[in-house]
């Protein structure tokens, strides 16, 4: 068994069509499909480059335009962005530094989503304390349960005559599936909320959720065709990823400006008197939530008072 390569760091091909597809490549193809990976590995490593550009052009404008301050994780993440896409394809794939360079970034990639997401859900209820602290715990807790999930569907499937290293490809594999999954789906839930009610919200922040869920999504299907339907086209989805991931960067240069601070975006349209019944609705919600914790602190202070009590 051949040694398994971690580069892709969306989705590592090589690996998965070996183990996944379950049959060795014939001797008749071989030439053809080493061909194949190699003109795949110098398309992507110029997109990464591309990508890494564009990161560090889009990071300088938001520090000029003071958008930093607004949207501090989203420009630490572009930050990140630049070595992340630029290393790739200035290492040799098949070196020991890479491998662990990749096991290293990858988790520190999940933390700037994760982050981005929070940020995204604190701008879209800025005014609504509660169900933001309940969004974000509710965040917190589905990319938990869905990394847990996805790690327990992979751990089956893992040959045992596997080395540690190619196991653990395995494990980040399937950690970043189940992290992309539940940040898209809250995006959405998140995006579908806004749309029912009159939430303000300016042009930057629709375009960051709209982009980081095309993203996420992105990478959740792939990964599903590869793993659930063994779909041999690996280096086509490798292609399409890492494009992705640069027309967004790309986007983000033209189109994340102060101006689109200003531009305000109704994704939902209401009568005037219907608008301020669904405002005054949401806001008693949001009174609500803040109240239960409390509510829960003095039931619990009660209990243990009266238990005590029962004891004397």
């Amino acid at each position: 068994m051949r040694h398994i390569e971690p580069k892709q760091r969306w989705c590592p091909h090589v690996a998965w069509r070996e183990f996944w597809l379950k049959e060795p490549a014939r001797n008749a193809d071989k030439g053809n499909s080493d061909w194949c990976a190699v003109a795949t590995l110098t398309v992507i490593s110029g997109i990464e480059l591309v990508a890494g550009v564009f990161a560090a052009l889009t990071s300088v404008r938001m520090w000029r335009s003071g958008l930093h301050r607004r949207y501090p994780f989203l420009f630490a993440y572009l930050v990140f962005q630049v070595p992340y896409s630029i290393w790739p394809a200035i290492m040799d794939i098949h070196s020991r530094g890479y491998f662990w360079v990749w096991v290293f970034s990858e988790p520190v990639s999940w933390i700037f989503e994760i982050a981005v997401v929070r940020e995204l859900c604190g701008l879209v209820l800025e005014r609504y304390r509660g169900l933001c602290s309940l969004g974000r715990w509710s965040m917190y807790g589905s990319v938990a349960l869905s990394a847990a999930i996805s790690l327990a569907s992979l751990l089956p499937r893992i040959p045992s005559a596997l080395t540690q290293r190619s196991r653990l490809l395995f494990y980040w594999y399937g950690g970043d599936r189940g992290v992309h999954l539940a940040l898209a789906i809250f995006l959405l839930l998140m995006l579908l909320l806004a749309s029912r009610y009159p939430v303000p919200l300016n042009r930057n922040v629709v375009l960051n959720a709209a982009m980081f869920t095309a993203l996420f999504f992105g990478g959740t299907l792939a990964s599903l065709l590869r793993t659930i339907f063994d779909l041999r086209a690996g280096h086509g989805l490798d292609v399409a990823l890492t494009a992705s991931s640069a027309a967004s960067l790309i986007a983000w240069f033209f189109t994340l400006t102060p101006e689109g601070e200003r531009d305000r975006v109704e994704l939902a349209h209401f009568r005037p008197e219907d608008e301020a019944r669904i405002l005054q609705r949401l806001d008693q919600i949001d009174r609500f939530v803040l109240r239960l914790p409390r509510h829960i602190c003095a039931h619990s202070a009660d209990a243990i008072v009266r238990g005590e009590g029962q004891i004397t």
